[in-house]
């Protein structure tokens, strides 16, 4: 069976297991899945309040979102006249349509509708060349933050901080080098690539590494410290 990766993320079980029955009629390979909390706020770019997840085969992305924005019909005039989109201007609706994996579905077809009013329409091929051009941009991989490849290195010195603890986090750059090695993202279209650039992750490696012994060293000097002492 192929992997499955996640294709959307929802607030509720209820709005997540609607879409697996749609794409289960489709004969689209689903699963769900409830993401387990591990903290309560958003890291590393995801929402962890849209917990419910709904998981099907890479290949099947493009197919399921086409058969999830063909379901929506949207008319502006029966949207709530506080609905945000309706405060946007031409250019943030162009921007949602060009970003659209970040918006839903409904606003996404929103957009489009608010901005046909205003005589903007876009031909599939229009579309198609968007959602390429949104791809490139996606697929850019991430540098570390300097700030983090400091902490990285220098985490092993955290043995010798007389604070309660502390010691604890002295192995930060084995878990930031492992977490650059390793880190892929999946996107719109389903495939999969890795987050961070190849002269990052080769430095996520060294890191690892480097911080690894230098662990080991500390850890003798501190031993020696110790039993000096005695």
């Amino acid at each position: 069976m192929e992997k499955l990766l996640t294709f959307k993320r929802f607030h509720t079980e209820a709005q997540a297991a609607e879409i697996v029955t749609l794409l289960q009629a489709h004969n689209i390979p689903v699963a769900y899945e409830e993401e387990v909390l591990l903290m309560d706020h958003v890291y590393v770019g995801q929402n962890f309040d849209q917990r419910h997840l709904v998981k099907i085969p890479a290949g099947y992305f493009t197919q399921a979102d086409n058969l999830l924005k063909s379901m929506i019909t949207v008319s502006p005039e029966d949207v709530e006249p506080d609905y945000y989109l309706l405060s946007f201007t031409t250019e943030e609706l162009k921007d949602v349509i060009a970003q659209k994996d970040e918006w839903g579905d409904f606003d996404y077809a929103l957009a489009l509708k608010l901005l046909e009013k205003q005589g903007i329409t876009y031909t599939p091929e229009q579309l198609h060349l968007l959602g390429n051009k949104r791809l490139e941009t996606l697929t850019k991989p991430q540098e570390l933050p300097g700030h983090l490849v400091l902490i990285g290195y220098l985490s092993p010195l955290l043995l010798f901080v007389p604070f309660p603890y502390m010691s604890v986090f002295s192995c930060l750059g084995i878990f930031i080098g492992a977490f650059v090695r390793l880190t892929k993202k999946t996107l719109p279209d389903g495939s999969r690539v890795y987050a961070f650039s190849d002269s990052t992750r080769e430095q996520g490696k060294w890191m690892v590494l480097i911080t690894t012994l230098l662990l080991c060293l500390c850890w003798l000097v501190l031993v020696k410290v110790i039993y000096a002492q005695q």
